[in-house]
């Protein structure tokens, strides 16, 4: 009997540690998807409830007032999946006015960390052509009130990102109607 007993824990213990931590991944997989309904549905209590508090969680609640204002539609999204180093990664596609302005769409890569069913590190990026980046540099040039004001600090502290949005989609279409 004993080594029956045995034999049943050597063979379920390792099984009940992948089991647990497919259970961790199945959750923290599911905190993403929350995470991301709450962000393009533009729910930012919901959104400020999946985030641990500090820079990460400032920088995606700017980025999710950004993103509403320049009416981010999505487009394609797939399942987030396992990154490494306990990530996880979830990539987007969407339409928005400065993509529609400037003829483009973008894929937005969210790099998730969860910890104890929060996000406790976030990063981004988006996919957005060269002719995005030329923008910024023909608004620095011939619109540089918009840096100064309501773009200031832009993604790093600053207090109004609708309406740096905005601003950065008007500049868009001069830009665009720029010889």
């Amino acid at each position: 009997m004993h080594n029956i007993l045995r034999l049943f824990l050597v063979l379920t213990l390792p099984l009940a540690g992948f089991a647990n931590n497919a259970s961790n991944l199945d959750s923290d997989l599911q905190v993403a998807e929350g995470f991301l309904d709450a962000f393009y549905r533009f729910d930012q209590p919901t959104l400020a409830g999946y985030l641990q508090p500090g820079a990460d969680a400032d920088q995606v609640l700017y980025y999710q007032a950004w993103a509403e204002a320049a009416h981010y539609k999505v487009k394609q999204r797939n399942a987030c999946i396992k990154g490494r180093r306990d990530t996880i990664i979830c990539a987007i596609t969407v339409t928005d006015d400065f993509g529609s302005t400037l003829g483009y769409e973008a894929t937005d890569t969210f790099t998730l960390k969860v910890t104890a069913n929060k996000i406790s590190a976030v990063s981004f990026e988006g996919d957005d052509p060269p002719i995005f980046e030329e923008l910024f540099l023909w608004i620095r040039k011939n619109r540089p009130e918009v840096l100064e004001d309501p773009c200031k600090d832009l993604f790093d502290g600053g207090k109004t990102p609708k309406e740096c949005a905005r601003a950065v989609v008007s500049a868009a279409k001069g830009f665009v109607a720029a010889p």
